[in-house]
């Protein structure tokens, strides 16, 4: 029984460590600019290696460079525009539009669900047994 406890809170836990802050992400990072891609970084080693993108945006005339992280999901071209989502009031928060953030918070929700599913599980199994 308590394998059942510790399966369903490591999914749980997992689950919310990824996908919570890409959710916060995208409930503060309403505004919408373009930007452009300044740098590309590529993993080293053979095979698909994840990419990283600095990108640069103007918010009201002040201009703001960031980075994406490591991701495989994202593709970049260097001098490129990009989609970019700010956060209105504090627009040196950001993120870059088609890197992978939604299919990221999906998985995490699944594992978070999955997670309470298996605790679900084991509270039945505590009733039944």
């Amino acid at each position: 029984m308590v394998a059942v406890w510790i399966v369903g809170f490591s999914f749980l836990a997992v689950g919310l460590l990824f996908c919570v802050p890409r959710y916060i992400k995208f409930i503060r990072c309403k505004g919408r600019t373009k930007g452009i891609m300044t740098q590309i970084q590529r993993g080293i080693g053979t095979g698909n290696q994840p990419t990283r993108a600095s990108y640069t945006y103007v918010v009201d005339g002040i201009r703001y460079a960031k980075s994406t992280g490591w991701t495989g999901n994202g593709i970049f071209r260097l001098g490129k525009e990009c989609d970019v989502r700010y956060n209105i009031s504090k627009p040196s928060q950001s993120y870059l539009e088609r890197t992978g953030q939604i299919i990221n918070c999906v998985i995490g929700t699944i594992f978070a669900l999955a997670g309470l599913g298996v605790l679900g599980c084991g509270l039945l199994l505590m009733q039944i047994l």
